[in-house]
Protein backbone atom coordinates (compact mmCIF):
# COMPACT_ATOMS: atom_id res chain seq x y z
CA UNK A 1 0.00 0.00 0.00
CA UNK A 2 2.68 2.49 0.68
CA UNK A 3 4.57 1.77 -2.56
CA UNK A 4 1.05 2.56 -4.35
CA UNK A 5 1.05 5.96 -2.42
CA UNK A 6 4.47 6.80 -3.81
CA UNK A 7 3.65 5.55 -7.19
CA UNK A 8 0.72 7.83 -7.02
CA UNK A 9 2.45 10.82 -5.49
CA UNK A 10 4.87 10.22 -7.92
CA UNK A 11 2.91 10.65 -10.96
CA UNK A 12 1.04 13.43 -9.40
CA UNK A 13 4.56 15.73 -9.17
CA UNK A 14 5.37 14.21 -12.26
CA UNK A 15 2.33 15.46 -14.41
CA UNK A 16 2.14 18.84 -12.65
CA UNK A 17 6.09 19.60 -13.49
CA UNK A 18 5.27 18.60 -17.54
CA UNK A 19 2.80 21.46 -17.85
CA UNK A 20 3.53 24.48 -15.99
CA UNK A 21 1.62 26.58 -18.55
CA UNK A 22 -1.02 24.25 -18.96
CA UNK A 23 -1.30 23.81 -15.23
CA UNK A 24 -2.41 27.67 -15.17
CA UNK A 25 -5.01 26.99 -17.61
CA UNK A 26 -7.00 24.29 -15.83
CA UNK A 27 -4.89 21.42 -16.74
CA UNK A 28 -5.63 18.87 -17.75
CA UNK A 29 -9.08 19.50 -19.46
CA UNK A 30 -8.82 15.78 -21.43
CA UNK A 31 -6.39 12.73 -21.11
CA UNK A 32 -3.66 12.44 -21.21
CA UNK A 33 -1.17 9.73 -23.21
CA UNK A 34 1.47 7.94 -21.60
CA UNK A 35 3.57 6.32 -24.20
CA UNK A 36 5.51 3.58 -22.84
CA UNK A 37 8.57 1.81 -24.84
CA UNK A 38 7.79 -1.59 -24.19
CA UNK A 39 5.04 -4.28 -24.54
CA UNK A 40 2.11 -4.70 -22.09
CA UNK A 41 2.17 -7.32 -19.36
CA UNK A 42 5.80 -6.70 -18.79
CA UNK A 43 7.51 -5.01 -15.56
CA UNK A 44 7.77 -1.70 -16.98
CA UNK A 45 4.56 -1.60 -18.30
CA UNK A 46 2.72 -3.03 -14.68
CA UNK A 47 4.89 -0.11 -13.07
CA UNK A 48 4.03 2.37 -15.77
CA UNK A 49 0.11 1.28 -15.65
CA UNK A 50 -0.12 1.89 -11.38
CA UNK A 51 1.51 4.89 -12.17
CA UNK A 52 -0.81 6.41 -15.07
CA UNK A 53 -4.05 4.73 -12.53
CA UNK A 54 -2.37 6.78 -9.53
CA UNK A 55 -2.05 10.10 -11.97
CA UNK A 56 -5.63 9.47 -13.40
CA UNK A 57 -7.05 9.58 -9.95
CA UNK A 58 -5.10 12.70 -8.76
CA UNK A 59 -5.82 14.61 -11.80
CA UNK A 60 -9.57 13.61 -12.31
CA UNK A 61 -8.59 12.76 -16.18
CA UNK A 62 -7.66 9.60 -17.81
CA UNK A 63 -4.49 8.87 -17.96
CA UNK A 64 -4.42 6.61 -21.36
CA UNK A 65 -1.59 3.93 -21.49
CA UNK A 66 -0.43 3.36 -25.14
CA UNK A 67 2.83 0.46 -25.61
CA UNK A 68 4.86 1.27 -28.21
CA UNK A 69 7.48 -1.53 -28.11
CA UNK A 70 10.40 -1.44 -30.46
CA UNK A 71 13.31 -0.01 -31.75
CA UNK A 72 15.52 -0.54 -28.58
CA UNK A 73 12.32 1.25 -26.48
CA UNK A 74 13.43 4.98 -27.87
CA UNK A 75 9.52 4.77 -29.99
CA UNK A 76 8.15 7.31 -27.25
CA UNK A 77 11.08 9.41 -27.08
CA UNK A 78 10.83 10.12 -31.26
CA UNK A 79 7.26 10.11 -30.39
CA UNK A 80 7.44 13.29 -28.27
CA UNK A 81 9.18 15.03 -30.92
CA UNK A 82 5.50 15.10 -32.53
CA UNK A 83 3.58 15.69 -30.56
CA UNK A 84 2.16 19.06 -28.82
CA UNK A 85 4.67 20.31 -26.29
CA UNK A 86 0.99 20.99 -23.98
CA UNK A 87 1.55 18.16 -21.37
CA UNK A 88 -0.99 16.00 -22.44
CA UNK A 89 1.45 13.30 -23.68
CA UNK A 90 4.27 12.01 -22.01
CA UNK A 91 6.26 8.92 -22.36
CA UNK A 92 8.33 6.87 -20.17
CA UNK A 93 11.61 5.86 -22.21
CA UNK A 94 14.58 4.21 -21.39
CA UNK A 95 18.36 4.57 -21.34
CA UNK A 96 19.04 4.11 -24.91
CA UNK A 97 17.48 7.05 -25.85
CA UNK A 98 20.80 8.74 -24.66
CA UNK A 99 23.01 6.50 -27.38
CA UNK A 100 20.62 7.67 -30.07
CA UNK A 101 23.06 10.67 -31.40
CA UNK A 102 25.72 8.13 -31.28
CA UNK A 103 24.13 5.36 -33.22
CA UNK A 104 21.50 7.14 -35.30
CA UNK A 105 21.29 10.57 -37.60
CA UNK A 106 18.90 12.40 -35.50
CA UNK A 107 16.71 15.98 -36.15
CA UNK A 108 16.85 16.60 -32.55
CA UNK A 109 18.55 16.01 -29.02
CA UNK A 110 17.24 13.28 -26.66
CA UNK A 111 19.03 15.88 -24.12
CA UNK A 112 17.90 19.54 -24.77
CA UNK A 113 14.38 18.29 -26.52
CA UNK A 114 13.62 16.19 -23.81
CA UNK A 115 12.09 17.70 -20.11
CA UNK A 116 12.87 14.56 -18.00
CA UNK A 117 10.72 14.71 -15.01
CA UNK A 118 11.00 11.86 -12.80
CA UNK A 119 12.75 8.91 -12.43
CA UNK A 120 10.77 5.63 -11.80
CA UNK A 121 12.22 2.56 -11.71
CA UNK A 122 16.01 1.32 -12.23
CA UNK A 123 16.90 -1.96 -13.31
CA UNK A 124 19.82 -4.80 -12.72
CA UNK A 125 21.55 -6.73 -15.22
CA UNK A 126 21.96 -10.26 -14.08
CA UNK A 127 22.30 -14.03 -16.01
CA UNK A 128 20.24 -15.99 -14.72
CA UNK A 129 20.11 -20.18 -14.95
CA UNK A 130 17.48 -22.77 -13.84
CA UNK A 131 18.53 -23.73 -9.90
CA UNK A 132 19.45 -27.43 -10.86
CA UNK A 133 21.83 -26.47 -13.70
CA UNK A 134 25.45 -27.30 -13.43
CA UNK A 135 26.36 -23.35 -13.83
CA UNK A 136 26.76 -22.10 -10.51
CA UNK A 137 28.97 -19.06 -11.49
CA UNK A 138 30.10 -16.82 -14.22
CA UNK A 139 33.35 -19.00 -14.69
CA UNK A 140 31.49 -21.78 -15.02
CA UNK A 141 29.11 -20.31 -17.41
CA UNK A 142 32.18 -19.01 -19.77
CA UNK A 143 33.96 -22.83 -19.41
CA UNK A 144 30.48 -23.91 -20.61
CA UNK A 145 30.00 -21.72 -22.95
CA UNK A 146 33.65 -22.41 -24.60
CA UNK A 147 33.11 -26.22 -24.19
CA UNK A 148 30.00 -25.30 -26.28
CA UNK A 149 30.44 -23.61 -29.40
CA UNK A 150 26.98 -23.06 -31.16
CA UNK A 151 24.81 -24.36 -28.29
CA UNK A 152 24.37 -20.64 -26.51
CA UNK A 153 21.55 -18.91 -26.97
CA UNK A 154 20.77 -15.33 -24.96
CA UNK A 155 18.24 -13.02 -25.48
CA UNK A 156 18.13 -9.25 -24.86
CA UNK A 157 15.84 -6.23 -25.17
CA UNK A 158 17.30 -5.14 -28.73
CA UNK A 159 20.56 -3.97 -30.32
CA UNK A 160 22.03 -0.84 -28.71
CA UNK A 161 19.71 -1.32 -25.86
CA UNK A 162 21.86 -1.60 -22.16
CA UNK A 163 21.20 -5.41 -22.17
CA UNK A 164 23.01 -5.60 -25.07
CA UNK A 165 25.60 -3.63 -24.53
CA UNK A 166 26.47 -4.68 -20.99
CA UNK A 167 29.76 -5.55 -21.20
CA UNK A 168 30.05 -8.44 -18.18
CA UNK A 169 33.14 -9.58 -16.61
CA UNK A 170 33.65 -11.72 -13.14
CA UNK A 171 34.16 -9.46 -10.30
CA UNK A 172 36.22 -10.39 -7.38
CA UNK A 173 33.82 -10.23 -3.93
CA UNK A 174 34.97 -7.51 -1.74
CA UNK A 175 36.44 -9.05 1.53
CA UNK A 176 34.06 -9.22 4.62
CA UNK A 177 35.34 -7.13 7.79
Amino acid sequence: MQRRSIVCAAATLAIAAMAPTALAQDFPSRPVKLVIAFPAGGPTDITMRALAEGASKALGQPVIVENKPGAGGTLPAQALQTAPADGYTVAQIPLGVFRLPYTTKLTWDPIKDINYVLNVTGYAFGVVVPADSPIKSWTHFLAWAKANPGQLTYGSTGTMTSPHLTRSRPRRRPACS
